[in-house]
């Protein structure tokens, strides 16, 4: 029986490794690679790395945010098992639908000791994080596309609810029973540490600064002034990925965050160097977050070896020792 449940389980793993490499191939597929001429000289490679180190280090951030959102809803894991929940679900975005990096982590959650009210408490809380500092973080872009009229302030109502969320983070609760009752789903469950929302704003937030430098480096090695890149660089990143994250339908938001990029860049650019710069960012992005995740996955599954090697005794990730009991 315990050879047949291994076996089912690495085949699950091959198909979901599968989808992923599918679903990145399609996302890259597409590209005008052409247009990367400009770019690809002995010259700048240096500060191409540089992009592509700043964008896994903002990947790192955008991890400790989830496991913070998964500590406030009351389920606290061992390191190596928060990072794989994470990046297994962080991969299954590029899986046409989404849903699959959500059931993966589901999965993950139960071996861990976690309920799926919990889990389910947590994608609902990220997701919450996620979309207001994406579109808060965006705001940078603002005046360089719409000027400065008094119509932005109408745009400060992403940072507005963010204040509120990092003022009274239960506000989440009454959020979240509200999604779950008009999707006809159980209540997930409630904030046990709403503190933890604090920090993982502050977390999520510098995940989207940091992620967004690459685009500006791409933006100034095509010509553009650093000073005024800089904002537009990272707003029209995190705006466009947080507008890309709710195009379910498509991996990893394919064809939207190039439009918004490229209308936000044309500001500081000429169009053409626009779009070069947004194809840069996509193939840089996924490069960073594909490596970056496969690292951590192989440095989680190498720590535990070592540690199963040198005791035999110790359990596998999803019974450490070391979790906190999370009661449904």
């Amino acid at each position: 029986m315990m050879g047949r449940r291994r076996a089912w389980r690495a085949a699950l793993t091959a198909v979901f490794v599968a989808a992923v490499l599918g679903g990145v191939t399609l996302t890259l597929r597409g590209q005008q690679w052409s247009t990367l001429g400009r770019l690809l000289r002995p010259e700048t490679a240096g500060w191409l790395l540089a992009a592509l180190l700043v964008t896994g280090v903002g990947l790192l951030c955008g991890m400790r945010a989830w496991t913070l959102t998964l500590a406030s809803v009351g389920a606290v894991v061992p390191p190596r098992t928060g990072v794989r929940m994470f990046f297994v679900g962080f991969l299954g975005k590029f899986v046409p639908g989404r849903v699959w990096g959500l059931l993966a982590q589901l999965r993950l959650g139960d071996a861990a000791g976690v309920s799926r009210g919990r889990m389910a408490g947590t994608y609902l809380v990220n997701l919450v994080v996620v979309l207001l500092t994406g579109g808060a973080v965006g705001l940078l872009v603002a005046p360089a596309v719409l000027g400065t009229g008094t119509g932005l302030a109408w745009l400060l109502l992403p940072v507005a609810l963010l204040v509120m969320l990092a003022i009274r983070p239960g506000v989440l609760d009454t959020l979240v029973r509200l999604a779950a009752r008009v999707a006809r789903r159980p209540r997930p469950a409630p904030l046990h540490r709403p503190a933890e929302v604090r920090h993982a704003i502050a977390w999520q937030s510098l995940s989207w600064v940091l992620s967004g430098v690459h685009l500006w480096i791409v933006a100034v090695l095509l010509g553009a002034d650093a000073g005024a890149a800089l904002p537009a660089a990272v707003g029209a990143f995190a705006l466009a990925t947080t507008a890309g994250t709710v195009a379910l339908f498509v991996p990893d938001g394919a064809g939207v965050r190039e439009v918004l990029v490229v209308a936000a860049l044309s500001t500081v650019l000429p169009l053409p160097a626009a779009v070069t710069a947004a194809v840069a960012s996509r193939v840089l992005s996924t490069l960073a977050e594909a490596l970056t995740a496969g690292l951590a996955l192989l440095a989680v599954a190498a720590s535990e070896r070592l540690a199963t090697s040198g005791d035999p005794a110790t359990p596998s990730a999803g019974g450490d020792p070391r979790l906190t009991p999370t009661p449904g």
